[in-house]
């Protein structure tokens, strides 16, 4: 997965409504109503959380007559367990930060108090 997706999908994760929204849906597919009941969320909140989660790819829903009912990916969050596996394969090179003891933003101005 390429990394602005992963961005778009940490982004969505990030909120913690969002986060029971994708749980409940790993466990079973749900309309609007039944998410914003076990979550204790406005239906119209749920709606908008739903877009956001349906933009990261983490949701896909189904026509069922008049309802819309939500399932979570777990295609997408199977590849970004595969991500997150990648980069924690990255080792460290035991190097040390390029401006260790020096400033981190050149030429910032050095704020000083005094006390009279």
């Amino acid at each position: 997965m390429e990394s602005a997706n992963m961005i778009k999908v940490f982004r969505a994760l990030s909120c913690k409504k969002r986060y029971a929204i994708v749980k409940l849906l790993l466990a079973q597919e749900s309309c609007v109503g039944a998410i914003a009941e076990k979550i204790g969320a406005s239906q119209s909140s749920v709606s908008q959380h739903l877009r956001i989660l349906r933009d990261s790819g983490l949701v896909t829903d189904h026509r069922d007559g008049y309802h819309i009912h939500y399932t979570a990916n777990r295609e997408v969050l199977k590849q970004v367990t595969i991500g997150l596996s990648e980069i924690m394969t990255i080792e460290e090179d035991g190097a040390e930060c390029p401006r260790k003891g020096k400033l981190c933003v050149e030429n910032a101005a050095v704020e000083t108090t005094g006390t009279s």
